[in-house]
Protein backbone atom coordinates (compact mmCIF):
# COMPACT_ATOMS: atom_id res chain seq x y z
CA UNK A 1 0.00 0.00 0.00
CA UNK A 2 1.30 3.25 -1.08
CA UNK A 3 2.85 5.24 2.37
CA UNK A 4 1.65 8.97 1.52
CA UNK A 5 -2.44 6.86 0.76
CA UNK A 6 -2.29 5.27 4.12
CA UNK A 7 -1.25 8.83 5.36
CA UNK A 8 -4.08 10.74 4.16
CA UNK A 9 -6.06 7.70 5.27
CA UNK A 10 -5.22 7.62 8.73
CA UNK A 11 -5.83 12.16 9.11
CA UNK A 12 -8.89 11.69 7.62
CA UNK A 13 -9.93 9.47 10.33
CA UNK A 14 -8.34 11.42 12.90
CA UNK A 15 -10.25 14.42 11.84
CA UNK A 16 -13.83 12.73 11.72
CA UNK A 17 -13.46 10.91 14.75
CA UNK A 18 -12.97 14.73 15.97
CA UNK A 19 -15.85 15.74 14.10
CA UNK A 20 -19.28 14.05 15.64
CA UNK A 21 -20.97 16.77 14.59
CA UNK A 22 -21.19 20.00 12.08
CA UNK A 23 -19.96 22.24 14.73
CA UNK A 24 -17.27 20.17 15.58
CA UNK A 25 -16.22 19.86 11.73
CA UNK A 26 -16.13 22.98 10.68
CA UNK A 27 -14.10 24.17 14.19
CA UNK A 28 -11.40 21.22 12.85
CA UNK A 29 -11.66 22.44 9.74
CA UNK A 30 -10.94 25.95 11.09
CA UNK A 31 -8.09 25.07 13.21
CA UNK A 32 -6.61 23.23 10.25
CA UNK A 33 -6.46 26.16 8.24
CA UNK A 34 -5.14 28.52 11.22
CA UNK A 35 -2.24 25.68 11.26
CA UNK A 36 -1.21 26.10 7.70
CA UNK A 37 -1.58 30.01 8.11
CA UNK A 38 -4.52 31.03 7.43
CA UNK A 39 -5.52 34.39 8.91
CA UNK A 40 -9.47 34.55 10.54
CA UNK A 41 -11.94 37.09 9.78
CA UNK A 42 -15.42 37.75 11.29
CA UNK A 43 -18.52 38.95 9.48
CA UNK A 44 -19.37 41.37 11.69
CA UNK A 45 -15.71 43.29 10.44
CA UNK A 46 -14.37 45.52 8.10
CA UNK A 47 -12.08 43.43 5.45
CA UNK A 48 -8.75 44.59 4.49
CA UNK A 49 -6.92 41.27 2.55
CA UNK A 50 -4.32 41.38 0.70
CA UNK A 51 -2.90 39.39 -1.99
CA UNK A 52 -0.80 36.06 -2.04
CA UNK A 53 -2.78 35.75 1.70
CA UNK A 54 -4.59 32.86 3.09
CA UNK A 55 -7.87 33.44 5.12
CA UNK A 56 -10.09 31.66 6.76
CA UNK A 57 -14.28 32.32 7.75
CA UNK A 58 -16.98 30.39 9.96
CA UNK A 59 -20.31 31.41 9.78
CA UNK A 60 -22.22 30.41 12.90
CA UNK A 61 -19.99 27.85 13.25
CA UNK A 62 -22.04 25.59 10.88
CA UNK A 63 -20.41 26.78 7.64
CA UNK A 64 -16.71 27.42 6.82
CA UNK A 65 -14.90 29.35 3.86
CA UNK A 66 -11.20 29.27 3.12
CA UNK A 67 -10.17 31.16 0.47
CA UNK A 68 -6.61 32.78 -1.05
CA UNK A 69 -5.82 35.31 -3.06
CA UNK A 70 -3.22 34.81 -5.99
CA UNK A 71 -0.54 37.86 -5.49
CA UNK A 72 -1.77 38.66 -9.04
CA UNK A 73 -5.65 38.11 -8.90
CA UNK A 74 -6.90 40.22 -11.69
CA UNK A 75 -10.21 41.15 -13.01
CA UNK A 76 -8.90 40.71 -17.39
CA UNK A 77 -7.11 37.46 -16.87
CA UNK A 78 -8.12 35.82 -12.90
CA UNK A 79 -10.75 33.32 -12.31
CA UNK A 80 -12.20 32.06 -9.22
CA UNK A 81 -11.77 28.62 -8.99
CA UNK A 82 -14.02 26.64 -6.09
CA UNK A 83 -14.26 23.21 -4.29
CA UNK A 84 -17.36 22.69 -1.92
CA UNK A 85 -18.23 19.98 0.35
CA UNK A 86 -21.42 19.70 2.95
CA UNK A 87 -20.39 19.19 6.45
CA UNK A 88 -23.20 17.63 7.90
CA UNK A 89 -24.60 14.00 8.33
CA UNK A 90 -27.40 12.00 9.10
CA UNK A 91 -28.12 11.89 13.14
CA UNK A 92 -30.45 12.04 15.62
CA UNK A 93 -30.61 15.22 17.54
CA UNK A 94 -31.67 15.94 20.98
CA UNK A 95 -35.28 17.13 21.07
CA UNK A 96 -35.62 20.68 23.33
CA UNK A 97 -37.86 18.67 25.38
CA UNK A 98 -36.38 15.71 25.71
CA UNK A 99 -37.09 14.04 29.46
CA UNK A 100 -38.88 10.56 29.23
CA UNK A 101 -39.80 8.33 31.78
CA UNK A 102 -41.10 4.99 31.17
CA UNK A 103 -40.73 1.73 32.87
CA UNK A 104 -38.52 3.58 35.31
CA UNK A 105 -35.87 4.18 32.83
CA UNK A 106 -34.64 8.06 31.65
CA UNK A 107 -34.98 8.34 27.84
CA UNK A 108 -34.11 10.66 25.21
CA UNK A 109 -36.83 12.57 22.89
CA UNK A 110 -34.44 12.90 19.73
CA UNK A 111 -35.09 13.81 16.36
CA UNK A 112 -34.16 12.13 12.81
CA UNK A 113 -32.05 14.83 11.35
CA UNK A 114 -32.10 13.44 7.13
CA UNK A 115 -32.28 9.97 6.11
CA UNK A 116 -30.43 7.56 7.73
CA UNK A 117 -30.13 3.93 8.37
CA UNK A 118 -31.76 4.11 11.83
CA UNK A 119 -31.92 0.83 12.76
CA UNK A 120 -27.98 0.58 12.59
CA UNK A 121 -27.86 2.87 15.39
CA UNK A 122 -29.30 0.51 17.93
CA UNK A 123 -26.96 -1.83 20.46
CA UNK A 124 -24.75 1.14 20.07
CA UNK A 125 -22.19 3.09 22.48
CA UNK A 126 -23.54 6.57 21.54
CA UNK A 127 -21.92 9.70 22.86
CA UNK A 128 -23.04 13.69 22.26
CA UNK A 129 -21.36 16.36 19.86
CA UNK A 130 -22.30 19.86 19.00
CA UNK A 131 -23.50 23.20 20.61
CA UNK A 132 -25.14 23.95 24.24
CA UNK A 133 -26.20 27.86 25.00
CA UNK A 134 -25.75 29.02 28.62
CA UNK A 135 -25.22 31.61 30.85
CA UNK A 136 -22.28 32.74 32.68
CA UNK A 137 -23.02 35.98 34.58
CA UNK A 138 -24.69 38.58 32.17
CA UNK A 139 -23.47 36.66 29.45
CA UNK A 140 -24.72 34.37 26.86
CA UNK A 141 -22.04 31.72 26.40
CA UNK A 142 -21.49 29.24 22.97
CA UNK A 143 -19.99 26.31 23.66
CA UNK A 144 -19.05 23.17 21.50
CA UNK A 145 -18.62 20.29 23.60
CA UNK A 146 -18.04 16.35 22.26
CA UNK A 147 -18.72 13.31 24.75
CA UNK A 148 -16.86 10.62 23.44
CA UNK A 149 -17.92 8.42 26.15
CA UNK A 150 -21.04 6.36 26.19
CA UNK A 151 -23.61 7.90 27.69
CA UNK A 152 -26.66 6.52 25.99
CA UNK A 153 -27.73 3.39 24.21
CA UNK A 154 -30.70 2.30 21.91
CA UNK A 155 -31.72 -1.12 22.46
CA UNK A 156 -32.90 -3.28 20.48
CA UNK A 157 -36.08 -5.83 20.95
CA UNK A 158 -35.10 -9.34 21.63
CA UNK A 159 -35.86 -11.66 18.91
CA UNK A 160 -38.15 -13.96 21.40
CA UNK A 161 -40.41 -10.88 21.83
CA UNK A 162 -41.03 -10.01 17.98
CA UNK A 163 -44.01 -11.74 16.26
CA UNK A 164 -41.94 -12.77 13.38
CA UNK A 165 -40.47 -15.64 12.15
CA UNK A 166 -36.78 -16.65 12.47
CA UNK A 167 -35.72 -15.84 8.95
CA UNK A 168 -37.74 -12.56 8.99
CA UNK A 169 -35.07 -10.39 8.79
CA UNK A 170 -36.84 -6.88 8.11
CA UNK A 171 -36.48 -4.13 10.44
CA UNK A 172 -39.60 -2.47 11.52
CA UNK A 173 -39.38 0.54 13.78
CA UNK A 174 -42.05 3.64 14.53
CA UNK A 175 -39.22 6.47 14.53
CA UNK A 176 -41.84 8.01 17.40
CA UNK A 177 -42.20 5.36 19.52
CA UNK A 178 -38.26 2.87 19.35
CA UNK A 179 -35.85 5.71 18.72
CA UNK A 180 -36.00 6.97 22.11
CA UNK A 181 -32.24 5.72 23.91
CA UNK A 182 -32.11 5.26 27.36
CA UNK A 183 -29.48 7.50 29.79
CA UNK A 184 -30.12 5.86 33.40
CA UNK A 185 -33.22 4.20 35.30
CA UNK A 186 -35.09 6.43 37.90
CA UNK A 187 -33.49 4.23 40.72
CA UNK A 188 -29.93 6.42 39.82
CA UNK A 189 -31.27 9.40 38.99
CA UNK A 190 -32.81 9.71 42.12
CA UNK A 191 -30.08 8.33 44.36
CA UNK A 192 -27.63 11.20 42.80
CA UNK A 193 -30.00 14.01 43.51
CA UNK A 194 -30.29 13.09 47.15
CA UNK A 195 -26.27 12.47 46.61
CA UNK A 196 -25.93 16.60 44.97
CA UNK A 197 -28.44 17.78 47.51
CA UNK A 198 -26.96 16.99 50.86
CA UNK A 199 -30.13 15.04 51.96
CA UNK A 200 -30.33 13.30 54.99
CA UNK A 201 -32.43 11.02 56.73
CA UNK A 202 -34.14 13.86 58.71
CA UNK A 203 -34.51 15.87 55.37
CA UNK A 204 -36.79 16.31 52.45
CA UNK A 205 -36.06 17.99 49.65
CA UNK A 206 -38.30 20.68 48.64
CA UNK A 207 -40.35 20.06 45.35
CA UNK A 208 -39.73 21.83 41.95
CA UNK A 209 -41.86 24.65 41.57
CA UNK A 210 -41.27 25.10 37.71
CA UNK A 211 -43.04 21.57 37.08
CA UNK A 212 -46.65 21.53 36.52
CA UNK A 213 -48.30 19.59 39.41
CA UNK A 214 -48.40 16.26 38.75
CA UNK A 215 -44.50 16.78 38.02
CA UNK A 216 -44.70 18.10 41.99
CA UNK A 217 -46.35 15.53 42.87
CA UNK A 218 -43.88 12.91 41.51
CA UNK A 219 -40.74 14.98 42.66
CA UNK A 220 -42.53 15.04 45.80
CA UNK A 221 -42.73 11.28 46.31
CA UNK A 222 -39.26 10.99 44.62
CA UNK A 223 -37.81 13.23 47.16
CA UNK A 224 -39.56 10.94 49.96
CA UNK A 225 -37.95 8.24 49.09
CA UNK A 226 -34.84 9.59 49.17
CA UNK A 227 -35.35 10.80 53.01
CA UNK A 228 -34.76 7.92 54.78
CA UNK A 229 -31.12 7.75 53.50
CA UNK A 230 -27.65 9.38 54.83
CA UNK A 231 -25.03 10.62 52.05
CA UNK A 232 -23.11 7.40 52.79
CA UNK A 233 -25.39 5.06 51.63
CA UNK A 234 -25.47 6.80 48.05
CA UNK A 235 -21.78 8.45 47.74
CA UNK A 236 -20.48 7.02 44.57
CA UNK A 237 -23.52 4.46 44.08
CA UNK A 238 -21.98 1.60 46.45
CA UNK A 239 -25.36 0.09 47.14
CA UNK A 240 -26.18 -2.96 48.69
CA UNK A 241 -28.87 -6.04 47.67
CA UNK A 242 -30.98 -4.46 50.70
CA UNK A 243 -30.97 -0.40 49.81
CA UNK A 244 -31.93 -1.36 46.18
CA UNK A 245 -34.73 -3.63 47.34
CA UNK A 246 -35.96 -0.96 49.64
CA UNK A 247 -35.94 1.57 46.93
CA UNK A 248 -37.80 -0.37 44.31
CA UNK A 249 -40.43 -1.55 47.18
CA UNK A 250 -40.97 1.99 47.82
CA UNK A 251 -41.42 3.02 44.57
CA UNK A 252 -43.56 -0.24 43.41
CA UNK A 253 -45.59 0.90 46.68
CA UNK A 254 -45.69 4.68 45.91
CA UNK A 255 -46.79 3.43 41.96
CA UNK A 256 -49.88 1.27 43.52
CA UNK A 257 -51.35 4.44 45.95
CA UNK A 258 -51.47 6.82 43.07
CA UNK A 259 -53.37 3.91 40.53
CA UNK A 260 -55.47 3.48 43.39
CA UNK A 261 -56.18 6.51 44.16
CA UNK A 262 -56.11 7.75 40.42
CA UNK A 263 -57.83 5.07 39.05
CA UNK A 264 -58.21 6.78 35.54
CA UNK A 265 -54.58 8.22 35.52
CA UNK A 266 -51.91 6.73 33.33
CA UNK A 267 -48.90 4.76 34.79
CA UNK A 268 -46.88 7.48 37.10
CA UNK A 269 -43.66 6.15 35.43
CA UNK A 270 -44.75 7.03 32.62
CA UNK A 271 -44.70 10.83 31.52
CA UNK A 272 -43.01 13.41 29.66
CA UNK A 273 -40.95 16.13 31.84
CA UNK A 274 -41.10 19.26 29.81
CA UNK A 275 -38.75 20.58 31.90
CA UNK A 276 -35.17 19.62 30.51
CA UNK A 277 -34.83 17.80 33.47
CA UNK A 278 -32.40 15.42 35.19
CA UNK A 279 -30.21 13.29 33.99
CA UNK A 280 -29.24 15.25 30.58
CA UNK A 281 -29.10 18.59 32.05
CA UNK A 282 -26.81 16.65 35.05
CA UNK A 283 -24.21 15.83 32.48
CA UNK A 284 -24.15 19.02 30.22
CA UNK A 285 -23.46 20.77 33.75
CA UNK A 286 -20.73 18.57 34.56
CA UNK A 287 -19.32 18.79 31.01
CA UNK A 288 -19.29 22.94 31.41
CA UNK A 289 -18.80 23.33 34.80
CA UNK A 290 -22.04 25.39 35.64
CA UNK A 291 -25.74 25.04 36.62
CA UNK A 292 -28.24 23.12 35.21
CA UNK A 293 -30.37 26.29 35.36
CA UNK A 294 -28.05 28.15 33.07
CA UNK A 295 -28.48 25.88 30.68
CA UNK A 296 -30.67 27.55 28.17
CA UNK A 297 -31.19 25.71 24.59
CA UNK A 298 -28.21 23.25 22.64
CA UNK A 299 -28.13 21.65 19.42
CA UNK A 300 -26.41 17.92 20.00
CA UNK A 301 -26.08 15.24 18.18
CA UNK A 302 -25.84 11.59 18.90
CA UNK A 303 -22.56 9.66 17.73
CA UNK A 304 -21.00 6.51 17.58
CA UNK A 305 -18.26 6.39 20.09
CA UNK A 306 -16.20 3.47 18.66
CA UNK A 307 -13.45 4.83 16.38
CA UNK A 308 -12.67 5.06 13.08
CA UNK A 309 -10.56 2.43 11.82
CA UNK A 310 -8.70 0.36 9.17
CA UNK A 311 -10.11 -2.83 8.23
CA UNK A 312 -9.79 -5.65 5.73
CA UNK A 313 -7.35 -8.40 6.24
CA UNK A 314 -4.93 -5.72 3.91
CA UNK A 315 -5.96 -2.77 5.87
CA UNK A 316 -7.21 -1.73 2.43
CA UNK A 317 -10.46 0.14 3.97
CA UNK A 318 -11.81 2.41 6.32
CA UNK A 319 -14.84 1.91 8.43
CA UNK A 320 -16.10 4.51 10.22
CA UNK A 321 -18.96 7.29 11.15
CA UNK A 322 -20.33 10.23 9.01
CA UNK A 323 -18.17 9.73 6.29
CA UNK A 324 -20.95 10.85 4.18
CA UNK A 325 -19.64 13.52 4.04
CA UNK A 326 -16.81 14.35 6.33
CA UNK A 327 -14.44 12.11 4.42
CA UNK A 328 -15.09 14.33 1.23
CA UNK A 329 -14.81 17.37 3.33
CA UNK A 330 -11.56 16.95 4.56
CA UNK A 331 -10.20 15.69 0.81
CA UNK A 332 -11.81 18.87 -0.34
CA UNK A 333 -9.84 21.44 2.34
CA UNK A 334 -6.80 18.88 2.71
CA UNK A 335 -6.22 19.09 -1.67
CA UNK A 336 -6.69 23.37 -0.87
CA UNK A 337 -4.71 23.72 2.00
CA UNK A 338 -1.94 21.41 -0.28
CA UNK A 339 -2.45 24.28 -3.26
CA UNK A 340 -1.68 27.01 -1.42
CA UNK A 341 1.01 25.74 0.19
CA UNK A 342 2.64 24.89 -3.03
CA UNK A 343 1.76 28.58 -4.60
CA UNK A 344 3.40 30.16 -1.34
CA UNK A 345 6.64 27.86 -2.01
CA UNK A 346 6.78 28.80 -5.07
CA UNK A 347 6.52 32.19 -4.38
CA UNK A 348 9.93 31.72 -2.03
CA UNK A 349 11.66 30.10 -4.54
CA UNK A 350 11.21 33.26 -7.09
CA UNK A 351 12.44 35.37 -4.60
CA UNK A 352 15.07 33.50 -3.85
CA UNK A 353 15.98 32.13 -7.24
CA UNK A 354 15.25 29.10 -6.09
CA UNK A 355 13.01 25.96 -7.83
CA UNK A 356 13.04 22.53 -7.45
CA UNK A 357 11.09 19.76 -9.00
CA UNK A 358 7.61 20.01 -6.45
CA UNK A 359 7.21 23.83 -7.20
CA UNK A 360 8.58 24.25 -10.56
CA UNK A 361 5.12 22.57 -12.23
CA UNK A 362 3.83 25.70 -10.94
CA UNK A 363 2.85 27.97 -13.82
CA UNK A 364 3.06 31.72 -13.00
CA UNK A 365 -1.00 31.91 -14.19
CA UNK A 366 -1.44 30.33 -10.98
CA UNK A 367 -1.09 33.46 -9.06
CA UNK A 368 -3.77 35.10 -10.94
CA UNK A 369 -6.42 33.57 -9.43
CA UNK A 370 -9.03 33.36 -6.52
CA UNK A 371 -9.29 30.04 -4.82
CA UNK A 372 -12.19 29.33 -2.12
CA UNK A 373 -13.03 26.09 -0.65
CA UNK A 374 -16.43 26.03 1.11
CA UNK A 375 -18.05 23.56 3.39
CA UNK A 376 -21.81 24.03 3.82
CA UNK A 377 -24.60 22.74 6.95
CA UNK A 378 -27.83 21.04 5.87
CA UNK A 379 -27.22 19.44 2.69
CA UNK A 380 -28.93 16.13 4.19
CA UNK A 381 -32.25 17.95 4.97
CA UNK A 382 -32.24 20.15 1.16
CA UNK A 383 -29.72 22.80 2.24
CA UNK A 384 -32.37 25.71 2.69
CA UNK A 385 -30.91 27.78 5.46
CA UNK A 386 -28.77 30.57 6.23
CA UNK A 387 -25.95 28.61 6.07
CA UNK A 388 -27.05 26.00 3.09
CA UNK A 389 -26.12 25.64 -0.32
CA UNK A 390 -28.96 27.39 -1.44
CA UNK A 391 -28.50 30.81 0.51
CA UNK A 392 -26.36 33.24 -1.09
CA UNK A 393 -23.46 33.48 1.42
CA UNK A 394 -21.28 32.26 -1.27
CA UNK A 395 -22.09 34.97 -3.54
CA UNK A 396 -22.02 37.73 -0.39
CA UNK A 397 -18.43 36.03 0.46
CA UNK A 398 -17.21 36.72 -2.89
CA UNK A 399 -18.63 40.01 -3.50
CA UNK A 400 -16.87 40.71 -0.27
CA UNK A 401 -13.74 39.80 -1.39
CA UNK A 402 -13.93 41.61 -4.50
CA UNK A 403 -14.77 44.98 -2.77
CA UNK A 404 -11.82 44.85 -0.68
CA UNK A 405 -9.11 43.12 -3.38
CA UNK A 406 -10.16 45.56 -6.14
CA UNK A 407 -11.25 48.51 -4.03
CA UNK A 408 -8.82 50.81 -6.22
CA UNK A 409 -10.06 49.80 -9.64
CA UNK A 410 -13.71 50.05 -8.14
CA UNK A 411 -12.56 53.24 -6.98
CA UNK A 412 -10.33 54.61 -10.15
CA UNK A 413 -11.78 53.02 -12.59
CA UNK A 414 -15.68 53.24 -11.62
CA UNK A 415 -16.46 49.46 -11.55
CA UNK A 416 -18.94 47.81 -9.82
CA UNK A 417 -18.96 44.79 -7.76
CA UNK A 418 -21.22 42.89 -9.93
CA UNK A 419 -19.00 44.25 -12.90
CA UNK A 420 -15.75 42.77 -11.81
CA UNK A 421 -17.77 39.43 -10.89
CA UNK A 422 -18.95 39.65 -14.61
CA UNK A 423 -15.79 38.92 -16.00
CA UNK A 424 -14.26 36.76 -13.72
CA UNK A 425 -17.43 34.34 -13.60
CA UNK A 426 -16.80 33.12 -17.31
CA UNK A 427 -13.50 31.69 -16.41
CA UNK A 428 -14.33 30.25 -12.96
CA UNK A 429 -15.53 26.84 -12.05
CA UNK A 430 -17.26 24.70 -9.09
CA UNK A 431 -15.99 21.43 -8.16
CA UNK A 432 -18.17 19.80 -5.78
CA UNK A 433 -17.59 16.44 -3.73
CA UNK A 434 -19.75 14.18 -2.14
CA UNK A 435 -19.66 10.92 -1.59
CA UNK A 436 -20.72 8.03 -4.00
CA UNK A 437 -22.50 4.80 -3.69
CA UNK A 438 -20.05 1.78 -4.40
CA UNK A 439 -21.62 -1.18 -6.62
CA UNK A 440 -22.48 -3.76 -3.74
CA UNK A 441 -21.37 -6.75 -3.89
CA UNK A 442 -24.60 -8.28 -2.07
CA UNK A 443 -26.89 -6.22 -4.11
CA UNK A 444 -25.99 -6.19 -7.70
CA UNK A 445 -29.26 -5.19 -8.88
CA UNK A 446 -29.32 -1.82 -7.22
CA UNK A 447 -27.04 -0.32 -10.10
CA UNK A 448 -26.81 0.73 -14.01
CA UNK A 449 -24.44 -2.36 -15.18
CA UNK A 450 -22.41 0.17 -17.08
CA UNK A 451 -21.77 2.99 -14.57
CA UNK A 452 -20.97 0.28 -11.35
CA UNK A 453 -18.56 1.97 -9.05
CA UNK A 454 -15.56 0.27 -7.50
CA UNK A 455 -13.32 0.79 -4.50
CA UNK A 456 -9.67 1.79 -5.89
CA UNK A 457 -11.34 2.70 -9.22
CA UNK A 458 -10.68 6.09 -8.43
CA UNK A 459 -12.71 9.74 -8.44
CA UNK A 460 -16.53 8.89 -8.95
CA UNK A 461 -17.75 11.63 -11.77
CA UNK A 462 -21.19 12.27 -11.13
CA UNK A 463 -23.58 12.63 -14.30
CA UNK A 464 -27.40 13.04 -14.30
CA UNK A 465 -29.55 14.75 -17.48
CA UNK A 466 -32.30 15.72 -15.12
CA UNK A 467 -29.50 18.24 -13.19
CA UNK A 468 -29.73 16.20 -10.19
CA UNK A 469 -25.87 16.58 -10.35
CA UNK A 470 -24.35 19.43 -12.29
CA UNK A 471 -21.97 18.08 -14.29
CA UNK A 472 -21.94 18.35 -18.14
CA UNK A 473 -19.71 16.69 -21.16
CA UNK A 474 -18.25 19.46 -21.55
CA UNK A 475 -16.95 20.19 -17.93
CA UNK A 476 -15.99 16.87 -16.95
CA UNK A 477 -13.83 16.81 -19.99
CA UNK A 478 -12.02 19.38 -18.85
CA UNK A 479 -11.72 18.30 -15.04
CA UNK A 480 -10.25 14.59 -17.34
CA UNK A 481 -7.64 16.75 -18.45
CA UNK A 482 -6.14 18.30 -15.36
CA UNK A 483 -5.98 14.56 -13.84
CA UNK A 484 -3.91 13.47 -17.63
CA UNK A 485 -2.09 17.04 -16.69
CA UNK A 486 -0.91 15.89 -13.02
CA UNK A 487 -0.31 12.39 -14.16
CA UNK A 488 2.16 14.17 -16.78
CA UNK A 489 3.83 16.18 -14.40
CA UNK A 490 3.92 13.91 -11.02
CA UNK A 491 4.05 10.34 -12.91
CA UNK A 492 1.10 9.53 -9.77
CA UNK A 493 -2.14 8.58 -11.69
CA UNK A 494 -5.73 9.90 -10.61
CA UNK A 495 -8.17 7.27 -11.57
CA UNK A 496 -11.62 8.39 -12.22
CA UNK A 497 -15.07 6.47 -13.22
CA UNK A 498 -18.53 7.50 -14.47
CA UNK A 499 -21.04 6.99 -12.67
CA UNK A 500 -25.22 7.31 -13.33
CA UNK A 501 -28.00 5.71 -11.58
CA UNK A 502 -30.66 3.37 -13.16
CA UNK A 503 -33.92 4.76 -14.93
CA UNK A 504 -35.65 2.78 -12.25
CA UNK A 505 -34.00 4.22 -9.34
CA UNK A 506 -34.54 7.59 -7.64
CA UNK A 507 -31.13 9.81 -7.91
CA UNK A 508 -29.80 11.49 -5.20
CA UNK A 509 -28.77 15.25 -5.54
CA UNK A 510 -26.06 17.39 -4.00
CA UNK A 511 -25.12 20.58 -3.71
CA UNK A 512 -23.47 21.14 -6.89
CA UNK A 513 -26.24 22.14 -8.80
CA UNK A 514 -27.67 24.43 -6.66
CA UNK A 515 -24.66 27.01 -6.05
CA UNK A 516 -24.02 26.70 -9.78
CA UNK A 517 -27.37 28.28 -10.20
CA UNK A 518 -26.56 31.20 -7.82
CA UNK A 519 -23.16 31.92 -8.84
CA UNK A 520 -24.26 31.53 -12.63
CA UNK A 521 -20.74 28.92 -12.74
CA UNK A 522 -20.01 25.87 -14.35
CA UNK A 523 -19.45 23.00 -12.51
CA UNK A 524 -18.92 19.18 -11.65
CA UNK A 525 -19.95 16.56 -9.09
CA UNK A 526 -17.40 14.15 -8.56
CA UNK A 527 -16.78 11.66 -4.89
CA UNK A 528 -15.50 8.35 -3.99
CA UNK A 529 -17.13 5.15 -3.63
CA UNK A 530 -18.30 3.88 -0.19
CA UNK A 531 -20.51 1.39 1.09
CA UNK A 532 -23.57 2.03 3.76
CA UNK A 533 -23.99 5.45 3.05
CA UNK A 534 -25.99 6.68 5.25
CA UNK A 535 -25.30 4.03 8.19
CA UNK A 536 -23.82 4.79 11.72
CA UNK A 537 -20.59 2.62 10.59
CA UNK A 538 -19.45 3.14 6.57
CA UNK A 539 -17.03 1.60 4.61
CA UNK A 540 -14.34 3.38 1.90
CA UNK A 541 -11.19 2.13 0.27
CA UNK A 542 -7.77 3.81 1.03
CA UNK A 543 -6.19 4.40 -2.33
CA UNK A 544 -9.66 6.36 -3.38
CA UNK A 545 -8.43 9.04 -0.59
CA UNK A 546 -5.64 9.83 -2.31
CA UNK A 547 -6.79 10.07 -5.37
CA UNK A 548 -9.54 12.08 -4.55
CA UNK A 549 -7.26 15.06 -2.40
CA UNK A 550 -4.66 14.36 -5.84
CA UNK A 551 -7.99 15.64 -7.49
CA UNK A 552 -8.85 18.30 -5.88
CA UNK A 553 -5.66 19.64 -6.10
CA UNK A 554 -5.27 19.19 -9.82
CA UNK A 555 -8.25 20.95 -10.48
CA UNK A 556 -6.88 23.87 -8.81
CA UNK A 557 -3.64 23.50 -10.39
CA UNK A 558 -4.18 23.11 -13.80
CA UNK A 559 -8.12 24.32 -14.52
CA UNK A 560 -6.87 27.38 -16.48
CA UNK A 561 -4.43 25.77 -18.63
CA UNK A 562 -6.95 23.22 -19.31
CA UNK A 563 -9.42 26.31 -20.02
CA UNK A 564 -7.26 27.74 -22.09
CA UNK A 565 -6.66 24.69 -24.73
CA UNK A 566 -10.60 24.11 -25.25
CA UNK A 567 -11.80 25.79 -28.71
CA UNK A 568 -14.83 25.47 -30.67
CA UNK A 569 -14.29 22.95 -33.94
CA UNK A 570 -16.57 24.73 -36.58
Amino acid sequence: MDKKAREYAQDALKFIQRSGSNFLACKNLKERLENNGFINLSEGETWNLNKNEGYVLCKENRNICGFFVGKNFNIDTGSILISIGHIDSCALKISPNNNVIKKKIHQINVECYGSGLWHTWFDRSLGLSGQVLYKKGNKLVEKLIQINKSVLFLPSLAIHLQNRTRYDFSVKINYENHIKPIISTTLFNQLNKCKRNNVHHDTILTTDTKFSHKENSQNKRDDQMCHSFNDKDVSNHNLDKNTIEHLTNQQNEEKNKHTKDNPNSKDIVEHINTDNSYPLLYLLSKELNCKEEDILDFELCLMDTQEPCFTGVYEEFIEGARFDNLLGSFCVFEGFIELVNSIKNHTSNENTNHTNNITNDINDNIHNNLYISIGYDHEEIGSLSEVGARSYCTKNFIDRIISSVFKKEIHEKNLSVQEIYGNLVNRSFILNVDMAHCSHPNYPETVQDNHQLFFHEGIAIKYNTNKNYVTSPLHASLIKRTFELYYNKYKQQIKYQNFMVKNDTPCGSTVGSMVAANLSMPGIDIGIPQLAMHSIREIAAVHDVFFLIKGVFAFYTYYNQVLSTCVHDK
